[in-house]
């Protein structure tokens, strides 16, 4: 009998221990697919020293947004390099003071369904035609779930160092970011990235707008939080635990 309530007391001690005791917070990251076309305008990019820069672009890009989320977001970058001129009817006119950006067109939208693409997250890279010249770096639709990034000379020269394509890309992908945090109503747990140094913005967030502004962005939320990125899932991309 004595052994038997040792063993009802010891029992009850590991139960208490069990029930108190916090769960461990879940550790791993999203993994999300990106789609980049790559329109050369018939300019035979991939024949030149040009298309090696924004392979390199590319993959620094992904670098970029595994380390400075702390190995929280990993993308895969698949790249596609489309040849095939472009059309006026393709660009959105934002005036003299922004310039034309490429639009997420029908003739797009062909150019994924004949390469069985179904993006969840779309960037549109491309050479600018000579009559539609773009003033902005690059822009985000809200309605086309796309960015587009027009391929500027300054990327090449000086081996693309001296203005990095791959910060603009991250940039209006975090654009993205914040849109899908938003749709799943979110909203409080990313910024977005064009509100760096604004009163309203916290502490935690660098009020520069450039490099350090999107690491932070990447690391912390609205109340400088770690930023949950397990709530994109499964819609926009795939947890994975560690």
């Amino acid at each position: 009998m004595r052994l038997k309530v040792m063993i009802l007391v010891s029992l009850a001690g590991a139960l208490a221990t069990t029930a108190v005791a916090a769960p461990p917070e879940s550790d791993g990251y999203l993994a999300q697919r990106v789609d980049i076309l790559v329109y050369d305008g018939s300019t035979d990019l991939e024949a030149s020293g040009r298309y090696a820069t924004v392979q390199r672009e590319v993959s620094l890009f992904a670098g970029y947004l595994w380390r400075h989320s702390l190995r929280r977001l990993s993308v895969d970058p698949r790249v596609t390099v489309i040849h095939r001129p472009l059309f006026p009817e393709e660009f959105r006119d934002y005036g003299a003071t922004f310039g034309w950006l490429m639009d997420r067109s029908t003739r797009v939208e062909v150019d994924l369904k004949e390469r069985g693409l179904r993006p969840s997250s779309l960037i549109l890279l491309y050479v600018p035609p000579p009559d539609r010249p773009p003033r902005l770096a690059g822009r985000t639709f809200f309605e086309g779930g796309h960015s587009s990034i027009p391929l500027r000379e300054v990327y090449f020269e000086d081996d693309g160092f001296s203005r990095p394509l791959h910060l603009v890309m991250a940039h209006e992908y975090l654009h993205q970011i914040d849109l899908e945090f938003s749709r799943l109503n979110h909203p409080a747990d990313f910024l977005d990235p064009d509100g760096a140094g604004t009163s309203s913005y916290p502490a935690c967030i660098d009020p520069g707008g450039g490099d350090l502004s999107l690491r932070s962005l990447l690391q912390f939320n609205r109340d400088c939080q770690p930023v949950r990125w397990e709530l994109l899932a499964p819609e926009h991309g795939e947890w994975v635990p560690r």
